[in-house]
C-alpha cells in the first residue's frame, strides 16, 4: 500500500513533519480492526484514538483514501493547477487538505465537496491542530451532544491536548498549559464551554493569518462526471 510519504511526492505537496511524525506513531488510524474501534467509540475517543478526536466531524483517512481522493477529485488536472493532499474528511465528504500557500509554505484548507471556492484557512499544519485543540476546549458541545457527559467532554480534550502538546512548537505548547491551568473540571453551570471566549481568542491570536486569497474548486461530483 502506498504511504502518506510517496503519496506526498507524487501530488508535489511537502508532508509536514509533525503529520509525518503522528502518521508513523499511529496516532491518525483506527487500528487494523476498524470494527473493534467502533465498538469502543466511546473509550477511544475519550482516549484521544485518534487524535482530534475531540473535533467535531473529522475523520482521518489513510494513504489510500488519499490518493484517491487526490486523483478522482483534487488534482492540478481538474483544480486549476493546484495541488492539494488529502488527509481527512467530514462525514459529508469535504475534505481536509495540505496545499501550497503564495507565501512558499504549506497551508490547510477545507474543500467542501459541493462548493465552487475555498481558502486556506490556516498557514500551517502546526496551527490547523493549535486551532482545533483550542476550539475544542471552548465549545465542547458536540460532545455532550454525542452522548459525553460535560466531564468527560472536557476529558476528552484534556487527553487530546496531552496527545498532541508535545508534537507543536514551544510557544503553542505554553499557550495551551495556560488555557488549562486553571480551568474548571468541568463546564460552569452545565454550560458546554469549558476555556471561556476571552482566553480562547488570546490563544488564537498566536496563530499567523492565512493570507492566500479564496482559490475556484471544481465541486467533487463535476469531476467524477468528467
Amino acid at each position: 500500500m502506498a504511504t502518506f510519504a510517496e503519496l506526498a511526492e507524487d501530488c508535489g505537496v511537502p508532508l509536514p513533519g509533525m503529520l509525518a511524525r503522528l502518521i508513523d506513531a499511529g496516532r491518525t488510524g483506527y487500528g487494523e480492526d476498524s470494527a473493534a474501534w467502533r465498538a469502543d467509540w466511546k473509550g477511544n475517543t475519550l482516549a484521544a484514538r485518534p487524535v482530534l478526536s475531540c473535533m467535531d466531524d473529522l475523520e482521518w483517512i489513510d494513504a489510500q483514501q488519499a490518493r484517491e481522493t487526490a486523483e478522482e477529485w483534487l488534482n492540478p488536472g481538474y483544480q486549476h493547477g493546484r495541488r492539494f493532499l488529502p488527509f481527512a474528511e467530514t462525514g459529508a465528504g469535504d475534505a481536509y487538505c495540505l496545499t501550497p500557500t503564495a507565501g512558499g509554505g504549506v497551508g490547510v484548507a477545507l474543500v467542501w465537496h459541493d462548493s465552487g471556492d475555498a481558502r486556506v484557512d490556516w498557514a500551517s499544519f502546526e496551527a490547523f491542530v493549535f486551532d482545533a485543540l483550542v476550539r475544542s476546549a471552548a465549545d465542547v458541545g458536540h460532545l455532550v451532544e454525542d452522548g459525553f457527559t460535560p466531564a468527560e467532554a472536557v476529558a476528552c480534550v484534556a487527553a487530546n491536548i496531552n496527545a498532541l502538546k508535545e508534537y507543536l512548537p514551544p510557544l503553542m505548547q505554553a499557550e495551551l498549559d495556560r488555557l488549562t491551568a486553571n480551568a474548571p473540571p468541568v463546564p460552569a453551570d452545565g454550560s458546554a464551554v469549558w476555556i471561556n471566549e476571552a482566553s480562547a481568542d488570546a490563544a488564537l491570536a498566536l496563530l499567523p493569518p492565512a493570507e492566500d486569497a479564496p482559490f475556484e474548486v471544481v465541486p467533487r461530483w463535476e469531476c467524477e462526471e468528467s
